[in-house]
């Protein structure tokens, strides 16, 4: 078929036509939505790929279950199931057994006290002897109801309790270990069993004690999938450590017991943190005798789960008048009273205590004979100022009021589960329930009771904040009201005033009725306001050093020239005089800062006796300063050109009153270097209409504290915040002249739109376009070149 040349224009400007009508759909789109990100797998999503975990220094990940052969029946009992674990995995029974998880016993070998669960007397349920069944739901094993447990039998190795992955799995609460699940559904578990979690360890971690976060006050449900707030590393959208991200385990051995933190084993935050790692050294000089937990953690128990605080079992016993148990519930839902154990307090956002920790604890045992009078400390974490590997940790105490023997000063084991009628629980009688108990361990027991004030103390070491939410220095360099009581902490009196002046100044030598550390002490010489008499004693005091000195001199001065070499120095100093005033009415001075912490004394604690410079580097301000020195870091005044020549601190404020420099006739300081751009800042639209000066706009951010000097994303923001994009008031100078702002056109460029013209334009003018040219190219309504017509025409 032949087609004419006005046909073949007309194909043109149909074509011109569409190129305009896709490039205004194109173009003018507007903003993309961005691909929305692909969904994470679940936990329960059977086609999701297991997360690789570090098992003995090697990746590892979790292979699947369903199809194994041995797995594909209905077990008859738990204890089958771990048979056919075993079938594969033939020395993890053996490893487990081996494990304080599977004895409750640890033997200490620094201390030789045998400990555990098995063992030791506690201020909660008291001990688990008499009491197995309830007590062993959090065993690793099946069927340990009493004394006669073979703790031998492979078999009664709970596997699943640790590898269960569907969150079914559950314990009888007081059926020694035993599941409560069908049978059926064990083979389900089993087929989908993987490595351990959160959720799992916390199975037992989260509840001892009776409850959620009863007992550790940093370890409760919340952590099941915490929130960045709540803990930075266990942060289910963020790290998502598990437990043994940091408990590593090698052959089922999981390091980190609060029986003992043997450090050789587990260095807790320095196995990923290196001993150094803040940039200010002030901060790193804490961590060798401050734990990363101390200033980390600030509070615990911060799930929105309280922590149990108190336990006062001597009110145990009480009913209603019908016989019914009494429970008492405070406002948020907590039991503050129960007749089968007594009173409790709750608390939540708990400030820990602080003690000194050298990795080693010490327990009061059964055998230990205790001074009703006092407090009886049930474990006490070992270290003091004076052990020089010991460190100040946070810690939950824990206090209660628990039955004794009143005759032989011993802890006793009261019998309070089961149905028998010795079991407190049952007949709520104290002298058959403890002589039951005592007599099951072969311990001797006078007969007589009476209740007894414990407290016991529990390491706080998860739940840890952001980096923002860490301790400050004031928080305990204070004189009053601070987290740390360094005289309970073993700091003489001397010690403590340096340490809670914020920031710590280091000791001077006394001078009679001066206090030591005094800034009062500097102000004998350095200052304006001295009498004749100061002025003499000056003279001595520096005469007689100087004469100590006489024996490091090469060639030894004669009292003629010592003398006259004190005279000198003493009339430098009163020349020099002032600095005390200035420095009393400055906000350092405000503050208590002391004139040594920026005043280096030398390597003795001595005052230097000639002349010297302090240093003037930024990291001296810096030490206190973290945050302004921390973004001065990144400046040009950190680094102008290559590096040489600093501006640091001292070269903008003055060092005694804490001023602004300001070099003869200029106005701010930044006019000391930057003269000329601050002469045309002045006659700017800012500078003339406003008054702005530099720092209204290279300090004017809420990024950082403006020691960058770079004008910020919210700098103009923080200003025109309300009028941007909007008609301006502001008149703009131009070539000297002041132009009033014009009513503005919309600024806004409308969705959709190309270099301001909305998209619906450009289609619109695209088939415009088209039809237009068309009609110019041939003169006559489209489609007249098809042969049809031209049959017509000729016709």
């Amino acid at each position: 078929m032949q087609y004419s040349n006005h046909t073949k224009w007309f194909r043109v400007g149909l074509l011109l036509a569409l190129i305009f009508v896709v490039a205004g759909v194109w173009l003018g789109g507007g903003t993309a939505s961005p691909a929305q990100a692909a969904p994470s797998l679940q936990s329960g999503d059977p086609t999701a790929t297991p997360e690789p975990v570090l098992i003995d220094a090697v990746l590892a990940v979790s292979i699947d279950h369903h199809d194994i052969e041995i797995l594909q029946r209905t077990f008859e009992s738990p204890q089958d199931v771990t048979k056919a674990c075993l079938s594969c995995h033939e020395d993890a029974a053996a490893e487990i057994q081996h494990t304080t998880h599977w004895t409750w016993e640890f033997v200490n070998e620094t201390t030789g006290q045998t400990l555990g669960k098995k063992t030791l007397v506690n201020n909660f349920c008291i001990n688990i002897n008499s009491n197995e069944p309830r007590c062993t739901s959090c065993h690793v094993g099946y069927g340990w109801t009493d004394d006669t447990f073979d703790f031998n039998v492979q078999e009664n190795v709970d596997c699943l309790v640790c590898h269960d992955t569907t969150g079914t799995y559950v314990k009888i609460p007081t059926g020694a270990g035993m599941p409560a699940n069908e049978l059926s559904e064990l083979t389900e578990i089993a087929q989908a069993v993987g490595v351990s979690s959160r959720d799992t360890c916390g199975t037992c971690h989260f509840y001892g004690g009776g409850g959620d976060e009863v007992k550790h006050g940093d370890l409760d449900s919340s952590l099941i999938n915490p929130d960045f707030d709540l803990d930075v590393h266990m942060d289910g959208e963020g790290l998502d450590f598990t437990c043994t991200t940091c408990h590593e385990t090698t052959d089922h051995e999981i390091p980190g017991s609060r029986y003992s933190m043997d450090l050789s084993q587990w260095n807790g935050c320095e196995s990923c943190h290196h001993d150094d790692p803040h940039s200010f050294d002030v901060l790193n000089s804490h961590t060798d005798r401050v734990s990363c937990e101390t200033c980390h953690i600030p509070e615990y128990a911060r799930g929105d789960i309280a922590t149990k605080m108190t336990w006062d079992w001597s009110t145990a016993g009480q009913f209603n008048e019908d016989g019914s148990n009494i429970v008492t519930l405070d406002e948020d839902g907590n039991i503050i009273y129960y007749s089968l154990k007594g009173d409790f307090t709750w608390e939540e956002y708990v400030v820990p205590e602080y003690v000194w920790f050298n990795g080693d604890v010490s327990y009061t045992l059964l055998e230990d004979t205790i001074d009703p009078t006092q407090i009886v400390s049930i474990n006490r974490f070992n270290g003091s100022v004076d052990d020089q590997i010991s460190k100040i940790w946070p810690v939950k105490r824990f206090v209660a009021i628990q039955p004794y023997d009143s005759v032989n000063n011993t802890f006793v084991v009261p019998h309070l589960f089961g149905k028998d009628d010795t079991a407190y629980w049952v007949n709520f009688d104290w002298s058959k329930a403890i002589q039951t108990g005592m007599d099951y361990l072969d311990l001797p027991y006078s007969g007589e009771y009476d209740f007894v004030e414990t407290e016991m103390y529990w390491p706080i070491t998860h739940m840890v904040a952001p980096a923002e939410q860490a301790l400050t220095c004031e928080q305990c360099h204070v004189d009053e009201g601070g987290r740390l009581d360094f005289i309970a902490l073993g700091y003489t009196e001397e010690e403590t005033y340096r340490l809670t002046h914020f920031p710590p100044t280091v000791s001077l030598e006394n001078m009679e009725n001066v206090p030591i550390t005094s800034p009062s002490y500097c102000a004998q010489c350095h200052s304006t306001d001295l009498s004749d008499h100061q002025i003499e004693e000056m003279v001595v005091e520096l005469t007689a050093q100087l004469t100590n000195q006489q024996a490091e001199r090469e060639q030894p001065l004669s009292d003629a020239e010592i003398l006259h070499q004190a005279e000198s120095m003493a009339a430098l100093l009163i020349e020099r005089g002032g600095q005390y005033e200035l420095w009393q009415n400055s906000l350092h001075g405000e503050a208590g800062v002391g004139c040594v912490s920026c005043h280096t004394l030398d390597e003795t604690g001595d005052h230097p006796l000639e002349p010297y410079s302090v240093e003037k580097g930024a990291e001296v301000c810096g030490a206190c300063h973290l945050n302004e020195y921390h973004d001065w870091e990144q400046s040009a005044h950190a680094n102008p050109g290559g590096g040489k020549n600093q501006i640091a601190c001292v070269d903008c404020h003055q060092p005694h009153d804490q001023g602004l420099r300001t070099a003869e006739s200029n106005a701010i300081v930044c006019q000391n270097c930057h003269h000329d751009e601050s002469m045309d800042m002045a006659h700017s639209t800012h500078g003339i209409n406003e008054g702005m000066s530099c720092i209204d706009c290279h300090k004017n951010t809420e990024h950082n504290t403006g020691h960058v000097f770079n004008v910020e994303s919210d700098t103009c923001i923080l200003c025109h915040g309300e009028t941007i994009h909007t008609d301006s008031k502001i008149a703009m100078v131009v070539g000297g002249a002041v132009v009033e702002p014009q009513p503005a056109a919309e600024d806004e460029v409308p969705y959709g739109a190309v270099f301001g013209i909305p998209s619906w334009v450009m289609i619109l003018a695209g088939v415009v376009l088209g039809a237009a040219l068309s009609w110019v190219l041939f003169g006559r309504e489209p489609g007249a070149d098809h042969p049809e017509n031209q049959d017509n025409e000729e016709k």
